[in-house]
């Protein structure tokens, strides 16, 4: 069975326009044979409606399944366009990951998970994203 712990997950996201995104929330963080899964809820939109995030971290590569208002599957892999699939109030759209780093640390105890990329759908480049999460252990 994996080793699962209590994790505080420190969110921050670098927007294209300078400014940064900042959030605090509690997770779960689970040791795997492979590598590690992290388990975390978003703050509730602005119409009150909660996102659940689990990212899978390996060695080379991130796997992002997001439920909420978007739905969002997303595969990040250092050096390499990655298909996923978002889907939105206005239907199932086909979308990429371009992704220029990818870090990850991590211990039994937390770390930390950073990685930059470019977000595409139908071929045009719809931003460009730096995230890192500082997990620790509650």
């Amino acid at each position: 069975m994996p080793d699962k712990r209590k994790v505080r997950v420190e969110f921050r996201s670098w927007q294209q326009d300078g400014s940064v995104q900042r959030s605090e929330m509690p997770g779960e963080l689970f040791r795997l044979k492979t590598g590690w899964a992290l388990t975390y809820a978003e703050e509730p939109d602005e119409n009150g409606v909660e996102a659940s995030n689990t990212l899978f971290i390996h060695e080379n590569e991130l796997q992002l399944r997001r439920r909420g208002a978007i739905f969002l599957e997303q595969r990040f892999r250092q050096g390499e366009l990655a298909a996923g699939k978002m889907e939105t109030p206005y239907g199932l759209h086909a979308v990429q990951a371009l992704t220029s780093t990818l870090a990850s640390k991590l211990s039994e105890s937390g770390g930390s998970v950073e990685w930059t990329y470019d977000l595409l759908m139908q071929d045009q480049k719809v931003g460009s994203f730096r995230i890192r999460l500082d997990i620790r252990e509650e």
